[in-house]
């Protein structure tokens, strides 16, 4: 009785053996997650806000990696020409964003 460990301290508290780290953990895991989601939904508002901006005469680049000019735009479907005299038709979804050419080296 008198040397055995009860799990209570002075006082008749009891001992919290680790509970507080694993709290941590979860509110640190929680705050991960909602920056994960919120980092996503801007994304994807910028990305509509990019394919819904997209109009005649603008150089674009699918995600696909088809660069070309915009011809025709539709609801959800835009003409694009990609060379001369060729030119193709895709969704409005598959904009990856504004072309613009870089520095060749």
């Amino acid at each position: 009785m008198g040397s055995e460990p009860s799990g209570e301290l002075e006082g008749g508290r009891q001992m919290h053996k680790g509970t507080s780290i694993y709290w941590l953990l979860f509110v640190l895991m929680g705050a991960m997650v909602v920056w994960t989601m919120w980092q996503q939904s801007r994304q994807q508002k910028n990305r509509r806000q990019l394919q819904s901006s997209v109009g005649p005469g603008d150089r674009v680049v699918t995600v696909g990696g088809l660069i070309g000019t915009v011809q025709d735009v539709k609801d959800k479907e835009l003409t694009l020409t990609i060379s001369d005299g060729v030119s193709i038709r895709i969704l409005r979804s598959a904009i990856g964003g504004k072309y613009q050419e870089g520095p060749s080296n």
